[in-house]
C-alpha cells in the first residue's frame, strides 16, 4: 500500500461507492488528503483499480477491503503505521490477526422519508455536551477533546462533508443528530442524542428523519451504527434495515 495522491480520487471514489466504511475513508481523503500530520489515506491499486483503502486519523483507522486485499500484508503494516484501533466490517475481522473488542449493528435507510423540520444549526459546545451526557463513552469531558471535535466538525462542515440537525426548545438544545462522514453519495449519521428532560416527545425521531430527508434530497445513502439493541429497534422503526455488523479491532 502507498499514500494516496490527488490523482487517485476517481479510483478511490469508485471503490468506496455508497458503503459505510467507504464514506469514512473518502470523506477524510476529500477533506484532509495527506496534507495534515494526523490524517493519512493509503491505497493498494492494481493499475487504476483500488483493491484496498485505509484511512488513519490520529491512531484510529478505517479499512475497506476488496476481493484482492492482502490481509497478511495488512497484519504486518497496520501496527507499523501507528494504528491502535481499526474499524472494519465484521465479515473481514477474522482475516486479521487482531482481537475484536466490540461489534455493533450497521443499518442503511431504505425507501423514502417525508420532509421533516429541524434546525440546521446549534451551538457546538451544547451539541458536544449533550452527546457526551446522552451517550456514555462517546466524548471525553475535557477541553482538548472538545476542541478536537470542534476543529474536525467545523472543517468538514465548511467543505460540505458534515451537517447538523437539532431541535431547540426555549433556545435550549433538546435533541441533535450529525453526520460523522459525508461524500457525494453516502453519509454516516452519528451523535443522535436527546436531552433527558425531553425524551419521549419524538425529538430523536425528528432529528434523524430530518437528516435522512436532507441526505435523500442530495441522493445520498444514509448509514448508521447502532449503539445497542434498543437503538437497532429505533432505527428499524424509522425505515432503516440491518446490513451487518461493524467490528473494532485492538492493535495496541
Amino acid at each position: 500500500m502507498r499514500l494516496s495522491e490527488p490523482a487517485d480520487r476517481a479510483a478511490l471514489t469508485a471503490f468506496c461507492g455508497e458503503s459505510l466504511y467507504g464514506a469514512y475513508i473518502l470523506c477524510r481523503f476529500l477533506c484532509y488528503g495527506n496534507d495534515y500530520p494526523f490524517a493519512r489515506c493509503y491505497v493498494d491499486l492494481d493499475g487504476d483499480t483500488v483493491r484496498t483503502a485505509l484511512s488513519v486519523l490520529e491512531d484510529a483507522a478505517v479499512l475497506l477491503s476488496g476481493d484482492a486485499t492482502d490481509f497478511e500484508e495488512l497484519g504486518v503494516c497496520l501496527p507499523l503505521l501507528g494504528v491502535k484501533t481499526l474499524l472494519v466490517d465484521e465479515s473481514v475481522a477474522g482475516k486479521l490477526p487482531f482481537p475484536c473488542v466490540q461489534t455493533r449493528t450497521t443499518l442503511q435507510f431504505e425507501g423514502a422519508v417525508p420532509p421533516a423540520q429541524a434546525a440546521d444549526d446549534a451551538p457546538l459546545s451544547d451539541v458536544y455536551a449533550l452527546i457526551a451526557d446522552a451517550i456514555p463513552g462517546s466524548f471525553e469531558s475535557t477541553k482538548e477533546a472538545y476542541l478536537s471535535f470542534l476543529s474536525d466538525f467545523t472543517f468538514r462542515r465548511n467543505r460540505g462533508r458534515a451537517r447538523l440537525k437539532a431541535v431547540l426548545t426555549d433556545d435550549a438544545l433538546a435533541a441533535c443528530a450529525l453526520t460523522a462522514a459525508e461524500t457525494d453519495t453516502a453519509a454516516v449519521i452519528s451523535g443522535v442524542a436527546c436531552d433527558k428532560a425531553h425524551r419521549g416527545k419524538g425529538y430523536g425521531k425528528t432529528v434523524v428523519t430530518a437528516t435522512v430527508s436532507a441526505l435523500q434530497q442530495e441522493n445520498k445513502a444514509a448509514h448508521v451504527i447502532a449503539l445497542n439493541d434498543s437503538a437497532v429497534g429505533f432505527y428499524c422503526s424509522l425505515g432503516f434495515r440491518i446490513t451487518g455488523k461493524a467490528a473494532w479491532l485492538d492493535l495496541s
